[in-house]
């Protein structure tokens, strides 16, 4: 399964955080039992705030937190083995790991979309229609490609794919390059990466995936969601209680990122690795950090659902029911 902005760690970032591999993961005892929360190194949901600030632990869980580094597939597969109880992950992956039989839940959500079309600084580009005939470095096969091209086609009547110039990327970094040497006008990436070009000077905004959404659905309200979190439907049924206390764990850490952001900011330098300068930018320009499962944010879930259905990435048909979706998909604390 290729996958998104997590392609970012095989950089050096990715390199620096095989340390954690070797670290025990942290621990704290409660009294509501024991809880193994594992989540992506650059998630970007807030889930290294619930970590070290240990949240869950906090609710009453013996919790113990594992960073994953690299793409979202070995983390499903974590998930999928029983070998973590609840982990975060890209929504439209949660989705297809659904349809392909994981027994998961989606029992909250973590950050809205994160994905953007940055233009060359230089290359002519104003809005998104200038886009035609030109080439864009973007890596294909990634959920954030996938939602970007339905999202303009939806909105404005033509295919990236199509009717421009297509140039496969095999990494953030390299798509970085791509722009930096002129080989393309354009690229289509997500956070931190399109911060990061913006911030040296490089490119600048020509969308943002949030813009797109709103163009191709004439939804004003409601935030579109990249990340969210799973539980094992094994662990949830014999500890329901979990979907209400990480939720609760989300919303205190979404408090600490908008309340505190110099502590939020220090956490996730800690854990990405990432530039302090990078950082304060991609903490500025992230659309918003999300939590818990409201009816509002349900019914933008399903609308998701509904396109990644009908411009192909999802197959089955229960996404063509809403009713089954809130019943077998998602678990409402």
């Amino acid at each position: 399964m290729m996958i998104g902005r997590r392609e970012f760690l095989k950089t050096g970032a990715g390199v620096a955080a095989g340390v954690w591999l070797g670290r025990p993961p942290v621990l704290s005892a409660q009294g509501k039992g024991k809880v193994r929360l594992a989540y992506l190194q650059l998630g970007w949901a807030a889930t290294e705030i619930i970590h070290k600030e240990d949240l869950l632990g906090k609710h009453g869980w013996s919790a113990e937190y594992s960073i994953v580094p690299g793409a979202p597939g070995p983390l499903l597969n974590q998930l999928a083995s029983k070998n973590v109880d609840a982990i975060d992950m890209s929504f439209a992956l949660a989705a297809k790991a659904f349809e392909d039989g994981v027994p998961l839940k989606v029992t909250g959500v973590a950050t809205a979309v994160l994905g953007a079309i940055v233009a060359r600084k230089d290359a002519g580009l104003s809005k998104v229609e200038d886009l035609k005939g030109r080439k864009i470095a973007a890596i294909v096969g990634t959920s954030t490609f996938f939602d970007i091209r339905a999202l303009t086609l939806k909105g404005y009547g033509f295919d990236l794919q199509k009717d421009t110039q297509i140039v496969t990327a095999t990494s953030p970094p390299d798509m970085v390059t791509l722009l930096g040497k002129k080989d393309v006008d354009a690229i289509i990436a997500w956070q931190p990466i399109t911060d990061s070009v913006v911030f040296r000077g490089e490119g600048v905004y020509l969308t943002k995936q949030i813009d797109l959404w709103r163009k191709a659905t004439g939804r004003a309200a409601g935030f579109p969601v990249h990340v969210c979190y799973l539980v094992h439907n094994e662990f949830l049924q014999k500890n329901p209680q979990i979907a209400g206390d990480l939720n609760a764990a989300q919303k205190d850490a979404v408090d600490i990122w908008y309340n505190k952001p110099a502590r939020a900011m220090e956490i996730v330098a800690e854990v990405t690795k990432l530039p302090k300068d990078v950082i304060q930018v991609a903490h500025k320009e992230t659309v918003r950090m999300l939590h818990g499962l409201a009816d509002e944010q349900v019914e933008t879930l399903i609308a998701q659902l509904k396109i990644n259905k009908e411009f192909g990435f999802l197959k089955s048909d229960i996404w063509d029911n809403p009713d089954r979706i809130r019943r077998e998909f998602f678990h409402r604390a």
